[in-house]
């Protein structure tokens, strides 16, 4: 499962060029949603993760927290804490009572996986097109340029008219799977210490620490 969620936030994250097609509509949903959203000064959020495959008997769902300080990050899913400071990413395996330490890949390596970026996954990557409203939701359906490198063929957003924010986002995979992130719980522009965004190895003494930085 851990493997399925790195997979599918590679997905979300880790995309190509920006196609000429435009949308007006969706881009003017699009363009006042990352406005708001990159004037927050953090951002709290709960959200579930959920992949179906019906030919594979795949239906797994599994909830995560994430807590984003600009460049900086924590996420907590599947029993692991990924932490980024802004320089360095600590993963935290907790069954294996191990952290491993790596330094943030360059912006141009295909498998970079940041997530602070979430919630604005849509600014490059895509074509988009504005889909419908439904149930006071905007749904715009968004299309990867280089769609042959990718392992999925479309992502449909799903944003709240009325709060102006990210609601959910389906991931529509050419092996017939669909990924679903939802948000349950968002809260931005509450105080959180940088503390927060460092492993304290004092707190977790018998942990191995395996520094895999160059």
């Amino acid at each position: 499962m851990k493997k399925v969620f790195i997979i599918a936030l590679t997905m979300l994250i880790s995309l190509g060029s920006f196609a000429q097609e435009i949308d007006i509509k969706a881009k003017g949903i699009l363009d006042k949603l990352s406005a708001k959203t990159k004037a927050y000064k953090t951002i709290k959020a709960e959200f579930q993760f959920t992949i179906y495959n019906k030919s594979e008997g795949i239906n797994e769902t599994q909830t995560g927290k994430i807590q984003i300080k600009g460049d900086k990050y924590i996420l907590s899913i599947a029993g692991q804490d990924v932490i980024s400071n802004g320089k360095d990413i600590y993963t935290v395996l907790k069954d294996a009572e191990e952290v491993q330490i790596n330094s943030i890949p360059d912006e141009d390596e295909e498998d970079f996986i940041s997530p602070n970026t979430i919630f604005t996954l849509y600014e490059t990557g895509f074509k988009y097109k504005y889909f419908k409203e439904d149930k006071g939701m905007h749904i715009i359906n968004l299309y990867p340029k280089q769609a042959d490198e990718k392992e999925f063929h479309r992502i449909a957003l799903f944003i709240n008219k009325a709060k102006n924010q990210i609601s959910k986002v389906n991931i529509f995979g050419k092996d017939g799977s669909t990924t679903t992130y939802t948000i349950k719980s968002f809260v931005a522009n509450t105080a959180i210490a940088d503390s927060k965004f460092t492993f304290d190895k004092t707190k977790h003494p018998k942990f191995e620490v395996v520094d895999l930085r160059d």
